[in-house]
């Protein structure tokens, strides 16, 4: 599945992702760039006022798997160290 195709199936799913609680989602690492990689690595941002669980988290891993068929790791951008940052503009692509 190509990085186009990838957006496409997200963005299709989109309203189920954010009725999670998730505001902004974005494509980084491989699948960002042209590397494809054998699974999809998602940085997500969580709308403030929203109790988000580790429950919400897999439902949204769960979502993009069976829209893509490929394996995802989703990380809420909040709970990542603050020495995670891309490389470069080619290491993120925001889908919404």
């Amino acid at each position: 599945m190509t990085r186009d195709e990838i957006i496409a199936a997200i963005r299709e799913n989109a309203d189920a992702i954010k009725g999670k609680g998730v505001s902004k989602l974005a494509i980084v690492g491989s699948r960002a760039g042209e590397d494809y990689g054998s699974d999809i690595d998602i940085l997500l941002e969580i709308e403030p006022d929203t109790t988000f669980s580790l429950l919400k988290l897999i439902d949204v891993d769960n979502i993009i798997e069976d829209a893509t068929g490929l394996q995802t790791q989703a990380t809420v951008r909040r709970s990542t160290s603050p020495r995670f940052a891309p490389h470069s503009a080619d290491d993120i692509v925001e889908i919404f």
